[in-house]
């Protein structure tokens, strides 16, 4: 956006760059720039309105009261219309000076209410009134009508502003407007006062108009837009957008009248545009975040992140924004990195570490000085409204470690990904370290600050157990918190959510602690270790390489008396977690009525969320993991030679086990009975997991009950099916399989799904891109080798450095098994630079992340889920194709990537020295390159596309169908 310019006391005119605020320089003029567009003052039209009408009122009822009639009886209600029929009539007796007072009265009535119009219409927003574009082209070829189309569906596509659908012709501004408009042949005043009054009613908020441009220099194609808004005067903002096309040129002056409009209305006020109410909307801001959201709508996430950044980079201190980064990482697999982000966010603009004292402070510390913990409190949910919100998010990342711990210690990066992750867990440490050393004072080896910081920061290096443990303890006390401040929260506007009482209370009572059992009962089958403490007696050795002698006598756990929970948390929640943290596998009796105390279902007056639904589902879910044996478990480095033989046996049987994942209970084929049988039927379920797995069911029935139809429904389904960890047990079982097919019905076989369903969703997306993306340069590469055969070297060498660097890419990316997202968004990039724009768009490349129901896994024909036959691992069959995209990489990066590049860098050279020598270029030898390019393209595309697992697109496309 150009800078404006204003006028200072000596009458210069001076660029706003001039006093642009720095440290060194602050005053009035370093605050940021106010909005082009005048701000609309609400509470004041709405004061002056009720104040005119008021006092309109009151006239009226004092002029009908002085004169009223005998015998009529005496009601406030007629005293208004006692006194404008008075002041309206000839009779009785009223001198001019009332009338007159009367009507200036009325005309300020009108006045205010015709100002609160306007400002309703600014604030709302009301309509926008696109005017016809002006064509200011020498030649006047310019698609005026074309373009005015797709720069209003650009405003439509928003969802923020429609376009106005009223007549053409703009409000009036003058009397004269107003009078032109009357009809001077009536004679009576009464219809050319209504006449008048629709005209001067307003009906538009803002008005665009534009002129398209065109010059030599590129970007030659511009429109100048100029946005009028009808409050404070008509004020107005003008800014020139050049870009290569009209359409281009369209969109970004689509974003800057968006950008200016959003400032100064309601929606300034909403995430994530909250900051920057009444102030100037850098319009790539706005761009860049419009365009990730609508690639994240897409499942297009490399591109989305990458525009995310953009938008993180013009305002890095929008929560907002990186909480919808970290959603898109989540629906990527980056766990670790959405913990990261959600913890950066967390700690933004935080002043002194207020928000880490905040969360070790005991009820006896917020009572001994009970003003300045809630001043405190309610100045940081009126300064971050977000916050509610964003502390749930963080602390169920926090509780998910079956996730982000096997993430925090994987060591498979290579390259750029793995600096970035290490610089992730370096930093995530040391927020950690000095956050959460409480929860680990009675673990670690002597009493204090120093030593329980440096047993924390041991165990996050060292034991993926013991971080189990710590990341599920402060889970807990962050939702205890969490669930204290919700309270205050409803006293601060714009703070409510999803997070509701009951849904805090199920997390922080049932869920919290039933996580933090299960990461218990896992530390204690490792020994302990690294626990040393002279006071806490730690189990003997199992894998007999030394250490302590004396039996298994474990810690003190988190919610016992002398606890690392005992001192913060009251007696009544830390018990009920107490009870449940001492059991796992938890029974179905102690669980059930768990839920039922958290969820109060005893006040029907509060009735429960589809949300509250979910989370009690996920919750009955979670509890079946203790009777499934665990499967990717990884051997810890400490173990002796016996105990990691033990442990690989124990892995072997683990992976012998049929697709269902048998519980540790004896499933017998049962035998079937009756005239009709045929075939086997499945064993019921035993007791101990029939009433978690029916409670589970009904749950997710209750909540899908709940939840109305659209994208909302969608969402729950793919989180339902795929995502929630919490349901990875309930969906190997058959009860889930009958619930799916019944709630949603598909005309494919239904598959098992593995555990971790992203894992061979981002294979097969990485498969398609890069075949994708190599079939679209071969026929690139082929139609430059057509005649007419280019005769210029340099744009010849222009396209071999740009398929250099695509080579470069594409080596990174095999080497790392296209696991890293900003090599994928680069090779995008590099591809929307060579190939045509039109043939990008035919071939819907990028293709978007494919859901797990479109995939067609290689050996899925083997797998059979009603039990008539022997089943083959899901879990193996999905690490099978996974594999098979990555041996497909190696052998690009091995045979093909390294020599293509090379080759590509060859042929370059040897332009370059024609270049120099000035020779000509012949035509076979310009069409022999591009032959050669395009034969090294395609052997990767043949390659890709050999084997691993398929995105089915066999369905119906209703766009196609429609076009049709």
């Amino acid at each position: 956006m150009p800078h404006r310019a204003r006028r200072t006391s000596h009458g210069i005119q001076r660029s706003e760059q001039w006093e642009q605020p720095t440290p060194r320089r602050i005053g009035r003029e370093s605050r940021a720039a106010p909005a082009a567009l005048p701000l609309p003052r609400t509470g004041r039209a709405l004061g002056w309105q009720l104040l005119s009408t008021l006092a309109l009122l009151a006239a009226l009822v004092w002029i009908g009261r002085a004169h009223l009639r005998a015998g009529r009886p005496d009601t406030w209600l007629l005293g208004p219309l006692d006194g404008l029929a008075i002041a309206l009539g000839g009779d009785g007796p009223h001198p001019l000076r009332q009338r007159l007072g009367l009507l200036l009265l009325a005309l300020i009535c009108f006045a205010a209410w015709r100002h609160r119009r306007r400002v309703r219409l600014a604030y709302r927003p009301g309509p926008v009134d696109v005017h016809e574009f002006t064509d200011a082209t020498p030649d006047r070829s310019a698609p005026v009508d074309d373009l005015k189309s797709q720069f209003c569906q650009r405003l439509s596509e928003t969802h923020i502003y429609p376009p106005y659908a009223g007549p053409a012709d703009p409000p009036p501004e003058t009397f004269l407007d107003v009078a032109s408009g009357v009809d001077p042949r009536s004679g009576n005043p009464l219809v050319i006062l209504l006449q008048m009054l629709p005209r001067l009613w307003p009906r538009i908020g803002y008005r665009v108009t534009g002129v398209l441009q065109v010059r030599a220099q590129a970007p030659c194609y511009g429109v100048s837009a100029t946005v009028t808004s009808f409050l404070g005067g008509g004020r107005s903002a003008m800014t020139t957008q050049w870009g290569g096309t009209w359409e281009e040129a369209t969109r970004r002056t689509a974003y800057w009248v968006l950008a200016t409009i959003l400032p100064v209305t309601r929606l300034g006020r909403a995430a994530p545009w909250r900051n920057w109410c009444g102030r100037e909307l850098p319009a790539a801001l706005f761009a860049a975040y419009n365009k990730g959201k609508e690639l994240q709508d897409r499942r297009q996430f490399d591109e989305a992140l990458r525009y995310y950044g953009e938008a993180l980079r013009l305002d890095p201190f929008n929560a907002d924004l990186r909480v919808m980064v970290a959603s898109v990482q989540e629906e990527m697999g980056l766990f670790l990195d959405a913990l990261d982000t959600y913890q950066s966010a967390l700690v933004l603009r935080e002043q002194g570490g207020w928000y880490d004292d905040h969360i070790w402070t005991t009820r006896a510390d917020r009572l001994r000085d009970l003003p300045r913990h809630l001043l405190g409190t309610l100045r940081y949910l009126r300064r971050r409204p977000d916050s509610i919100r964003l502390r749930y998010q963080y602390a169920c990342t926090l509780a998910y470690t079956e996730r982000t711990v096997h993430q925090w210690f994987k060591q498979d990066g290579v390259g750029d990904r793995e600096k970035v992750r290490r610089q992730m867990r370096q930093r995530l440490e040391k927020a950690f370290v000095d956050r959460y050393w409480p929860v680990v004072v009675t673990f670690a080896d002597a009493p204090g600050e120093p030593s329980a910081k440096e047993w924390l920061r041991r165990v996050l290096r060292e034991c993926p157990e013991a971080t189990r443990v710590v990341f599920q303890v402060a889970a807990a006390q962050e939702l205890y918190r969490l669930r204290e401040d919700t309270v205050l929260a409803w006293f601060v506007r714009a703070t409510r959510s999803e997070v509701t009482h009951s849904a805090l209370l199920l997390l922080r009572d049932v869920w919290a602690p039933l996580r933090l059992a299960k990461a218990w009962h896992d530390w204690a089958a490792t020994g302990w270790r690294p626990v040393h403490r002279p006071g806490v007696v730690r189990l003997a050795d199992p894998t007999g390489d030394g250490g302590d002698g004396g039996g298994p006598v474990a810690p003190v756990g988190p919610f016992d008396d002398g606890g690392c929970l005992a001192g913060w948390w009251r007696r009544g929640p830390r018990r009920r977690a107490q009870a449940l943290s001492r059991e796992w596998p938890c029974g179905g009796v102690l669980l059930d009525r768990a839920i039922r105390r958290a969820q109060r279902r005893r006040w029907p007056r509060h009735p429960l969320r589809s949300f509250d639904f979910y989370n009690a589902a996920c919750t009955y879910a979670f509890a079946l993991k203790g009777y499934f044996p665990e499967r990717e478990r990884s051997a810890p480095a400490y173990l002796s030679a016996a105990g990691r033989a033990l442990w690989r046996g124990r892995r072997l049987i683990a992976d012998a086990l049929p697709l269902a994942y048998p519980p540790r209970w004896h499933r017998r084929p049962a035998t079937p009975t009756g005239p009709l049988a045929t075939g086997p039927t499945p064993h019921p379920l035993p007791p101990p997991v029939a009433p978690l797995v029916a409670r589970a069911v009904e749950q997710l029935r209750a909540a899908l009950a709940c939840t109305e139809s659209g994208v909302a429904a969608d969402r729950l389904r793919r989180w339902i099916l795929s995502s929630e960890p919490d349901l990875a047990p309930l969906r190997r079982l058959q009860d889930f399989g009958y619930f799916e097919e019944e709630v949603y019905p598909s005309l494919k076989v239904v598959l098992p799904r593995p555990d971790k369903v992203i894992n061979s969703r981002m294979s097969a997306y990485a498969k398609e891109l890069l075949c994708q993306g190599a079939v679209l340069l071969e026929q690139t590469w082929h139609d430059r080798a057509l005649p007419p055969q280019t005769a210029d070297p340099h744009q010849l060498i222009r396209w071999l450095d740009l398929d250099a660097e695509t080579w470069d890419t594409l080596c990174r990316i095999a080497l790392d098994h296209a696991r890293y997202w900003r090599d994928r968004a680069e090779f995008i990039r590099l591809l929307r630079e060579a190939v045509d724009p039109i043939r990008i768009a035919e071939a819907r490349f990028p293709p978007a992340i494919p859901r797990y129901d479109d995939l067609c896994l290689a050996g899925a024909d083997r797998l059979v889920g009603d039990g008539s036959r022997t089943e083959e691992n899901i879990e193996r069959l999905a690490r099978h194709n996974i594999a098979l995209v990555d041996r497909r990489l190696n052998a690009i990066y091995q045979t093909v990537a390294e020599h293509a590049g090379d080759g590509s860098l060859r042929a370059r050279r040897r332009m370059a020295e024609l270049d120099y020598k000035g020779e000509p270029l012949r035509g076979d030898e310009a069409q022999g390159i591009c032959t050669r390019q395009a034969g090294r393209w395609h052997q990767v595309a043949e390659r890709m596309r050999e084997t691993g697992p398929v995105v089915d697109t066999s369905g119906l496309d209703l766009l196609r169908l429609r076009e049709r």
